[in-house]
């Protein structure tokens, strides 16, 4: 094996990547100004000041999150069979919990391939590349998913923020197959979605709300659910699907709407929906003056927290959206509220919203804290891939 660069660190950095912290900063190399030769997203040894070796991982230059670890073991390679294996290890895994082939199928870190995301849509595959390193090795990622599942399409949504940090163009691309049609139908459960893998939101689904879209439906078997920030109606048609006689959906966007329509259609439970066009805050109000009550609330906003400097704000939006859901919900009946924002821990979020539905003067209780499903594993070293928080809240009136 040709030498590679080598990124000397500190000790801090040393002792964090010791115990599976796989990121190093660049205020943590001792060597920046000398590897800022380094190109973007190559692979490189991570050493002590002394030279003795720590870790083998990727470089960027460019941002401030210098170095992903993909392996503390010098005699590894990052290499064609290096990423086979673990391209191989998540599929046999998903495959274990899962019936059918559409789930998470690669997780990023968590999942050993930084800043690569790969859902799978039965013979479709979608990918976002998020780092340089990742760029420099998705040709034997394609190559194993090739080998491993025989893809009919694969589609790059490489088009997120995260891309121009570390210097990559952002684009998207069907670069395997045709995709005549990018509107695709997946299956959970018992119910039916189409997707749009191409100009949907992320990678066009949200596999991580699986497991809390059948919960949602199970509170509200035999009832009324308002479905609220609804997108393509994952949580209300699945509801509906499931035993809810009517669900009432809330979103702005009148393209996630049109899709919604189609699902319900799909689904065969068109009568049982009733669609708003507008802004969640707005429309929530309107209902509430206009004396609307629900058996259960569904609240999956966007992430109010997309940095560390949206905190105050996010958090007032938050407890506004608690205070606002609560005058919807029917007596003894129950609200689910769910955040992304990988900034906002659990215990925050439990005060902000719990603050927020205080100020209703009903009683309640916390009955579950939940998250993403087991398709979105955590690296236990990295607080971040624990972004998804769900709560669920009885009123006691």
């Amino acid at each position: 094996m040709t030498a590679l660069p080598a990124v000397r660190i500190d000790e801090h950095s040393v002792r964090r990547l010791k115990q599976g912290y796989p990121w190093v900063f660049r205020s943590e190399v001792i060597n920046a100004k000398e590897s800022e030769a380094i190109k973007s997203g190559q692979v490189v040894d991570f050493v002590r000041d002394k030279g003795d070796f720590v870790g083998r991982g990727f470089y960027n230059p460019k941002p401030q999150l210098v170095g992903r670890i993909m392996t503390l073991k010098p005699e590894e390679n990052i290499e064609r069979f290096f990423i086979y294996h673990k391209v191989e290890s998540a599929i046999v895994y998903r495959d274990r919990i899962f019936g059918a082939p559409f789930y998470r199928l690669i997780h990023a870190e968590s999942d050993g391939l930084p800043g690569l995301i790969v859902d799978r849509f039965g013979d479709v595959l979608v990918a976002q590349i998020n780092t340089a390193g990742m760029e420099a090795l998705w040709p034997h990622v394609e190559s194993a998913l090739k080998s491993l599942i025989k893809p009919k399409e694969i589609v790059l949504k490489n088009d997120t923020p995260a891309r121009e940090l570390e210097g990559l163009e952002q684009k998207v691309s069907v670069i395997s197959g045709a995709l005549p049609d990018p509107v695709i139908k997946i299956t959970e459960g018992n119910v039916q979605f189409h997707v749009n893998v191409v100009e949907g939101q992320k990678t066009g689904w949200f596999y991580d709300q699986r497991d809390n879209r059948t919960w949602v439906a199970q509170l509200a078997k035999g009832g009324s659910l308002a479905d609220i920030f609804c997108h393509t109606g994952g949580f209300g048609i699945t509801a509906a699907v499931n035993g809810a006689e009517n669900v009432t959906f809330i979103d702005s966007s009148s393209e996630a709407l049109m899709m919604l329509d189609k699902n319900a259609a799909l689904n065969g439970i068109e009568k049982k929906c009733q669609t708003i066009e507008g802004q969640a805050f707005e429309m929530m109000d309107k209902l509430a003056r206009m004396g609307r009550r629900y058996d259960v609330v569904c609240v999956d906003p966007p992430a109010f927290v997309k940095s560390r400097k949206d905190l105050g704000p996010g958090m007032k939006g938050y407890q506004k959206l608690a205070r606002l859901s609560a005058e919807l919900v029917e007596r003894s009946g129950f609200l689910f509220f769910a955040s992304c924002s990988s900034h906002v821990g659990t215990k925050d979020l439990i005060e902000v919203v719990a603050g927020g539905l205080s100020k209703s003067g009903r009683p309640f209780q916390l009955i579950k804290t939940a998250g993403a499903g087991p398709d979105h594993p955590v690296h236990p070293m990295l607080p971040e891939t624990s972004y998804l928080k769900a709560l669920t809240f009885r009123f006691l009136d």
